[in-house]
């Protein structure tokens, strides 16, 4: 059976624990849900840092593009194709070479600048290698037929001042890939001379390693991880090398972000701002990378992905002294509720010890309590029931 001393003390405990317990599990759900906030909004502004970084590699390609457009050379060049003077076109494309080359040497980001006639065949073109620190004029038996290549099909298309700017691929020379692979986005426009004449298409290839390489050595060592994918979900870089270029136009390994992150993929691809996904492991969050000022030409979503075991590291302290909390309450709610049942009961305990006792004749020993209670006026009631019983024996 159990004792009134025991189903109070359990009460007490209860009492004082229930209270804490629950506040602990709100101060826990609340911390935790701050800090998943905090991290997802620290994560946006992250990749909306990095992005800008990455424009910041573009952001003079077409104040480049439109110089050479409008220079003096460029304009006699076109002049020349267009009455068809050997000699001065000779003359201005050796000027309009060295523009070129000034502008690969000093801005160092174009691995190629080319010209290419209204019949799709490069005029002119020059070969930057930022690595092994060259610049060279191609010979006119080195230079291609580009006919048949989207981005001089598209250019030609355009009005004056117009810009056509590529997917970011990798780089091929007679349909082949270059060795080693050189990622690539390439700005073009059309060149008119004598009014509206259509001469030709100047087109700057970018190396895409400039910004590619900057997000990718952004990525943390068991931290947080940067990558870059296409509109259709493949990785242009990622921390693991092996998972680039997965597409059918570049290395065909066919690894995307759906294949390899399928649970944040959809929303990934299908959004349209900056964005963030609170997964099961990872915290996610993605924003898109323009080529232009205006953000009309998105290149693909950058995304950064967080463990949550690294995001949560600091709740790990936080768990901890919030256990050591939750056991001295339960020690001092304890504690105190063996102090107040033994308050409580020890005169319970006493009067049914005077009970006993009377109830087998001792009448001899006064009943007495002081707790200014109800129990002190059972007590005196006692107390009077004792004196009467001994009053009675002695009739």
């Amino acid at each position: 059976m159990k004792t009134i001393k025991t189903k109070v003390e359990r009460a007490l405990i209860l009492v004082a624990l229930v209270p804490v317990l629950v506040l602990a599990g709100y101060v826990y759900y609340s911390t935790t849900n701050a800090l998943k906030s905090a991290s997802a909004d620290n994560l946006e502004r992250q990749v909306q840092l990095l992005s800008g970084a990455a424009f910041g590699v573009l952001k003079h390609v077409p104040g480049d593009l439109a110089y050479l457009r409008d220079s003096a050379s460029m304009f006699q060049y076109g002049r020349a194709l267009v009455i068809k003077d050997q000699n001065t076109l000779d003359v201005n494309g050796r000027s309009l070479a060295r523009d070129f080359l000034s502008l690969a040497k000093n801005r160092r980001i174009y691995n190629q600048l080319r010209f290419i006639g209204a019949d799709g065949k490069e005029l002119i073109r020059i070969e930057h290698n930022e690595d092994e620190g060259y610049s060279r004029v191609l010979q006119p038996e080195q230079l291609r037929d580009k006919s048949n290549s989207i981005y001089f099909r598209e250019a030609a298309k355009l009005e004056f001042g117009q810009t056509y700017i590529s997917p970011v691929d990798l780089n091929r020379e007679d349909g082949e890939l270059e060795n080693p692979v050189r990622p690539t986005i390439r700005f073009a426009t059309p060149i008119f001379a004598v009014g509206s004449r259509l001469v030709g298409v100047l087109i700057l290839n970018i190396d895409a390693t400039a910004f590619l390489k900057q997000i990718r050595e952004s990525s943390e060592t068991d931290g947080v991880q940067f990558m870059l994918v296409d509109d259709h979900g493949y990785f242009m870089t990622h921390s693991n090398p092996e998972l680039a270029w997965g597409s059918a136009r570049d290395l065909n390994h066919g690894k995307s972000l759906p294949v390899e992150y399928p649970e944040m993929a959809k929303q990934i691809l299908s959004a349209t701002e900056t964005t963030h996904q609170d997964l099961a492991d990872d915290m996610v969050a993605s924003t898109a990378l323009y080529a232009d000022e205006a953000r009309q030409h998105e290149m693909g979503r950058l995304i950064a992905v967080a463990p949550k075991s690294v995001i949560l590291k600091l709740l790990d302290n936080f768990v901890i002294a919030l256990g050591v909390f939750v056991v001295l309450a339960v020690i001092m709610a304890f504690v105190i509720a063996k102090a107040l049942s033994r308050s409580l009961t020890s005169p319970l305990i006493y009067l049914t010890q005077a009970a006993d006792k009377l109830s087998k004749g001792e009448v001899d020993t006064a009943i007495s309590i002081s707790s200014n209670d109800e129990i002190q006026r059972l007590a005196e009631a006692f107390e009077r029931l004792r004196e009467s019983v001994k009053i009675l024996m002695k009739l």
